[in-house]
C-alpha cells in the first residue's frame, strides 16, 4: 500500500516540477520579448534624437520638405552676365567698402535631389525671409548643412542665399533655380536664410543691413515694388514660426519692410548698376 502511495506522490512531484519548469520557461520568454521590445524602442528614440541633434548642430535650416522629381538640365547661369563657372570675381583689396555695394560669396551647392535639384525658377513674385533656427550658426555652417543633405538624405531643404552674423552673404543656389525653402511658394520666390545669435531669433545690425540690401536688390532686379506681397516671411506662406523674431514682433517686421522700401527709394539707380553686387569665391 505504501509503495502505491509513494508512486502516486512521485508522479505528483514530477508533474509539479514540470509545471514549474514550464512556468519558468514561459516567464523567461516573456521577459526576453519585453527586453527586445524595450531595446527596440530605446534604439528608435536614440536614432530620432541623433538625427535632430545632427541636423541642428550643423546649422540646420527648418525649410520645408517638398516633393521632387528628376533634376532638370539647367544652365549654371545665375544673374545676367554672371556665370558660376566663370563668375565676375574681385580680389579682396579691390572691393568697395561703400554703402552702394553688396558682396556675394559664391558657394554653389552640388546638384542633388535633396538641396539643389536644378529645377528652373521661371518667375519671381516675392522674396521670402527665413531664419536658420540654429543659434550662433554661421552662414558657412548652414551652407554645409545644405550640402551634406545629399549624403545624409534626412530631409529636403535649402535657400538661395544665407546672410551671416557679420553681414556676409553666401549664395548657395542660382536665382534661376528653385530652392527647397518656402513650401508651395518654392516655384515663384527667392529665399534668404538669415543667421541669428540666440534662441530669440533676433537679427543683429550687420545681418539686418545685408538682408535689407539683398532684398532691395532682388526686388529691383525682378521689377517688383516693396510691399506686403513681395516681401514675405516663411510664416506668411505656411504658418511656420519662421523667422521667429519677425513673427513674434510684428512691429520689427514692419520696420524691416519699411527699411527695404526706403533703401530702394534712395538707392534705386545704384541698385540697377551692374557692379552693385560684388562676387567672390
Amino acid at each position: 500500500m505504501m509503495d502505491e502511495e509513494e508512486v502516486i506522490l512521485k508522479k505528483k512531484r514530477r508533474k509539479k516540477r514540470r509545471r514549474r519548469i514550464l512556468i519558468r520557461l514561459v516567464t523567461c520568454v516573456i521577459l526576453i520579448l519585453a527586453l527586445i521590445g524595450l531595446i527596440t524602442v530605446i534604439s528608435l528614440i536614440v536614432y530620432g534624437v541623433s538625427r535632430l541633434v545632427n541636423r541642428f548642430s550643423q546649422g540646420g535650416s527648418q525649410a520645408s520638405v517638398v516633393e521632387t522629381g528628376d533634376p532638370a538640365p539647367v544652365s549654371d547661369i545665375d544673374i545676367p552676365n554672371v556665370t558660376i563657372d566663370d563668375p565676375v570675381v574681385v580680389s579682396s583689396d579691390s572691393s568697395s567698402s561703400g554703402d552702394q555695394h553688396l558682396t556675394i560669396n559664391l558657394q554653389m551647392l552640388t546638384k542633388n535631389p535633396y538641396s539643389r535639384p536644378g529645377k528652373p525658377l521661371n518667375s519671381v513674385n516675392a522674396v521670402v525671409i527665413h531664419y536658420t533656427a540654429s543659434p550662433g550658426g554661421t552662414a558657412a555652417q548652414n551652407r554645409e548643412y545644405f550640402e551634406d543633405l545629399r549624403i545624409h538624405k534626412t530631409t529636403k531643404a535649402s535657400s538661395h542665399f544665407i546672410v551671416g552674423l557679420e553681414g556676409e552673404v553666401v549664395q548657395c543656389i542660382p536665382t534661376r533655380e528653385i530652392a527647397y525653402a518656402s513650401n508651395q511658394r518654392n516655384d515663384d520666390t527667392v529665399a534668404i536664410e538669415c543667421c541669428h545669435k540666440d534662441e530669440s531669433g533676433k537679427f543683429n545690425s550687420a545681418t539686418l543691413d545685408s538682408m535689407k540690401k539683398l532684398t532691395a536688390w532682388l526686388l529691383v532686379r525682378y521689377g517688383l515694388s516693396a510691399n506686403d506681397e513681395t516681401i514675405i516671411r516663411h510664416y506668411d506662406v505656411s504658418g511656420k514660426l519662421c523667422p521667429k523674431y519677425f513673427v513674434e514682433h510684428e512691429d520689427e517686421w514692419k520696420k524691416f519692410k519699411d527699411s527695404v522700401a526706403d533703401y530702394i527709394e534712395k538707392n534705386k539707380e545704384a541698385l540697377k548698376a551692374e557692379d552693385y553686387l560684388i562676387f567672390k569665391q
